[in-house]
C-alpha cells in the first residue's frame, strides 16, 4: 500500500498509510446508520407535534433546522471537535491530517466539507471513491483542494516508549534548553529513536535539527544525545513542573 510521507517539526520524515476505500466506504456507512437513526428519532419525537399542526410551513422549519442541518453539518462540526474524525472515522481508527502531519485548520475542515457537497452528495460516492482510488494517497477531490488526507491512526510510539524513565530527584539537567521543545516534539524524538535502530541516518538528521533548535553543540554521540535531551524533559516537566 502507498504511503504518505510527512515532516516533522524536527524535520524528519514519518510514514502514514492512507485509509483504504473500504475503511472510507464502512465509515461511510457507519455515519449514514447514525444519520438514520437521528432521522427516525426526531420523526418520531416530533409526530405528535406534527399532527397538531395544520401550517406545512411549521413542520418544513422543524424538519429542516433538526434532520437536515444537523445531517449536513455532520461532518464538519464532527471533524472540527473530534480532531479530524466523525463518528464513523472513530470506529474504524481513521481521521483526517494536513499534509505536513499537523491537525487541519478551520478552514481546511470547511474545504473538505464544501467539496462534499460535490463530489458526494451531487455526483454521488463513485467520484470520491474513483478520486481517492486513483490518487494515490486516498485524497478525494476535497482532500485535495484543502491539502489533507485520511490515514490510518497508529501510535508513533508504544506504550513502553512513552512511559518516563524514573528519575532522581537530585538529577542534573545537562541541557535546559530541552524545555522550548513541545510534547509534541518530544513523541516524535522517541518515534525517532525507535525508527533509528534501523536508521542511523534519520537519527543524524533529527540530531541536527534539534541542536539547530535549542541553538546548542555537544560531543555526545547522536543517540546518547537524544536519550539525554528526553531524559532532561522527562525532569523538567515531572519535577520541576
Amino acid at each position: 500500500m502507498n504511503k504518505i510521507r510527512i515532516q516533522t517539526t524536527q524535520n524528519v520524515a514519518l510514514d502514514f498509510t492512507p485509509a483504504s476505500v473500504g475503511d472510507r466506504i464502512l465509515a461511510h456507512i457507519i455515519d449514514w446508520v447514525i444519520f438514520i437513526a437521528w432521522g427516525t428519532l426526531c420523526s418520531i419525537s416530533f409526530s405528535g407535534l406534527f399532527a397538531s399542526f395544520e401550517d406545512n410551513t411549521f413542520v418544513v422549519i422543524i424538519f429542516i433546522t433538526f434532520i437536515v442541518l444537523p445531517i449536513m453539518c455532520y461532518d464538519l462540526l464532527f471533524e472540527v471537535f473530534m480532531n479530524g474524525q466523525s463518528i464513523g472515522k472513530r470506529a474504524m481508527n481513521i481521521r483526517v491530517i494536513n499534509l505536513d502531519g499537523t491537525q487541519p485548520t478551520l478552514g481546511a475542515y470547511l474545504m473538505r466539507w464544501l467539496f462534499r457537497l460535490a463530489d458526494t452528495m451531487i455526483f454521488g460516492s463513485v467520484v470520491a471513491l474513483v478520486v481517492a482510488s486513483v490518487n494515490g494517497k486516498g485524497q478525494r477531490i476535497g482532500d485535495i483542494a484543502a491539502g489533507t488526507a485520511v490515514v490510518k491512526i497508529k501510535p508513533l510510539v508504544s506504550l513502553e516508549q512513552l512511559r518516563q524513565e524514573s528519575i532522581a530527584e537530585n538529577y542534573q539537567v545537562v541541557f535546559p534548553e530541552v524545555s522550548i521543545l513541545s510534547d509534541q516534539d518530544i513523541i516524535t524524538l522517541r518515534a525517532v529513536l525507535k525508527k533509528g535502530e534501523h536508521n542511523h541516518q534519520l537519527i543524524e538528521e533529527a540530531t541536527e535539527k534539534v541542536k539547530e533548535v535549542m541553538g546548542i553543540n555537544t560531543d555526545l554521540n547522536d543517540t546518547d544525545f537524544l536519550k539525554q535531551v528526553l531524559k532532561d524533559h522527562t525532569y523538567l516537566t515531572t519535577i520541576e513542573g
